[in-house]
């Protein structure tokens, strides 16, 4: 399947209302309030694979963007005028992707920084979708385990591999901070990507371990699941 990325970058100093809009992503501004929001700016970047042969995979990814995006503006706009020049960037970028006859799988990476806070914050959107039924799914969904405890062996597994992280001084947390991210829950381990035979779960800022640590991963056998 031939695929290709769809860019968008925005730069401006506020105050305009940036919204994205439809599948084309057209961008429109209009004057607001400039003396409010003197001294604040605005960037966004986004980046993200669009498929030829799969247009409702497109328009979903394209919502989930929108949405983001969506929210970050609503939190810009709500900004009260700083004491001091403030910027505010917002990107979204997207891995590698992987591709079979069954599924087409990604991840978003979503950057945000709020003009003024210590940091910017990062999140990951899985984007795993059914050639079939032309559905985005969840892990259970894609990898359908024939195990009913496979959430429990996913759970030991993914503290053994991030213990052994740990050990090798390639991520730093302790015992307690992986036990509490890795309990046997869909809720942590929703951060997925399909590989050839494996499946790579990432777990969130501060999920296992401290801002930074970043955001660290585990593959899995499918095997796991059977």
């Amino acid at each position: 399947m031939k695929n290709f990325n769809r860019t968008l970058r925005i730069s401006a100093t506020v105050g305009f209302i940036l919204v994205l809009c439809c599948l084309a992503f057209a961008v429109y501004a209009k004057d607001k309030d400039k003396n409010k929001k003197q001294g604040i700016s605005y960037e966004a970047d986004i980046d993200y694979p669009v498929f030829g042969k799969e247009p409702l995979l497109n328009a979903q990814v394209s919502d989930v963007v929108q949405k983001a995006l969506e929210a970050f503006n609503s939190e810009f706009f709500s900004a009260e005028a700083p004491a001091y020049p403030q910027g505010f960037q917002f990107d979204i970028d997207s891995s590698s992707v992987y591709e079979d006859s069954k599924h087409i799988s990604f991840l978003l990476t979503v950057y945000q920084y709020v003009g003024g806070a210590a940091h910017g914050s990062t999140t990951l959107i899985p984007i795993t979708y059914s050639k079939q039924t032309k559905k985005l799914l969840s892990l259970e969904e894609a990898l359908q385990p024939a195990k009913k405890d496979w959430l429990a062996a996913l759970s030991t597994e993914a503290r053994k591999q991030l213990n052994a992280q740990v050990q090798k001084k390639t991520f730093s947390s302790d015992e307690d901070w992986i036990n509490r991210g890795t309990e046997p829950t869909k809720e942590n381990f929703a951060v997925f990507k399909l590989e050839k035979n494996s499946v790579r779960i990432v777990f969130s800022q501060y999920q296992v371990g401290p801002y930074a640590s970043g955001m660290p991963e585990i593959v899995v056998p499918r095997s796991l699941f059977k």
